[in-house]
């Protein structure tokens, strides 16, 4: 059901997309309710210096921005890639071509849930020669996770399960790609966890990115993609380390979560703020105050 929702809405064009945009965020706002509670705790924590009314506004303008980009992530699943090409540019394009050595050695692409994230991923398979690969986490519904797939496959990025991809990776590393991962999310119980201070709360990471970038030696970027302005997006790319052997995973982490925390106070409300991103809370050590009497 979801999945022929999303395949019939996309075949609208985002003249028509963008009204519906404009309603359902003030539905999700002011009706639902949607994640209401978590948006803005998410936002007051990380913005602390920022007054009640400014969070206010803050959580207004992200359901707008949220909403924006989902009808846009739907329409791109059958968007022509000349309108891709108009409407999202690289900034800096140069340097994922020398991180590649001009596309004889693949590239680790880390992101984060900004701008239209999907969009940028169509922009670098139009862009670059060489294939791109998307790392995923499958969504909770199928047909949601089918139409996603299809759409990330445009223009031949193979998407790859997260819990596939150190194996796939690892299979392929003579194969030059771009390797994108949305590397912002927050962690299983069971991966590699690296804790750190970002946006002003302890924050759990995945670790897999700077593991399989030590194993393979692949270098590393950043990329953020920011809104220009309603269906209009600019991509810049970072580079996060050209050796990552020569890094242990904590320093590449930390040099991605920098970048990230610095591109979400850049342009707050067009981050995912309706993440259960801080669901995870680090384990205190335990004190001599803490420990049972034996008394």
């Amino acid at each position: 059901m979801i999945y022929w929702l999303y395949r019939t809405l996309a075949y609208l064009p985002l003249g028509v997309l963008y009204p519906i945009a404009t309603v359902s965020a003030w539905l999700l706002h002011s009706v639902f309710r949607y994640r209401y509670t978590i948006v803005l705790g998410n936002i007051e924590r990380s913005f602390p210096e920022h007054s009640v009314l400014e969070h206010r506004q803050m959580v207004r303008r992200f359901y707008e921005s949220f909403a924006d980009t989902t009808v846009e992530i739907i329409a791109g699943y059958q968007l022509p890639q000349a309108s891709l090409n108009e409407r999202v540019k690289i900034n800096n394009p140069e340097l994922l071509e020398k991180l590649s050595d001009n596309y004889q050695k693949s590239v680790i692409v880390m992101t984060l849930h900004q701008g239209n994230w999907e969009w940028m991923l169509y922009a670098a398979n139009a862009r670059y020669p060489m294939p791109s690969a998307a790392v995923y986490k499958r969504l909770h519904d199928r047909g949601a996770n089918r139409f996603s797939i299809e759409s990330r496959s445009r223009f031949g990025a193979a998407p790859i399960e997260m819990r596939d991809a150190a194996r796939d990776i690892i299979k392929y590393r003579r194969t030059p790609r771009m390797i994108f991962m949305v590397a912002d999310q927050s962690p299983g119980n069971r991966e590699r966890i690296h804790w750190t201070t970002f946006l002003n709360q302890q924050t759990a990471f995945f670790a897999g990115a700077a593991a399989l970038a030590r194993a393979t030696g692949f270098p590393v970027a950043f990329a953020e993609c920011h809104r220009l302005k309603r269906g209009h997006y600019a991509i810049q790319v970072e580079e996060i380390t050209r050796d990552p052997k020569s890094l242990t995973e904590s320093d590449i982490i930390e040099r991605y979560a920098r970048l990230a925390e610095r591109a979400i106070q850049r342009a707050p409300t067009e981050w995912l703020w309706s993440n259960r991103r801080w669901k995870q809370r680090k384990a205190q050590p335990e004190t001599d105050a803490s420990r049972p009497s034996s008394d």
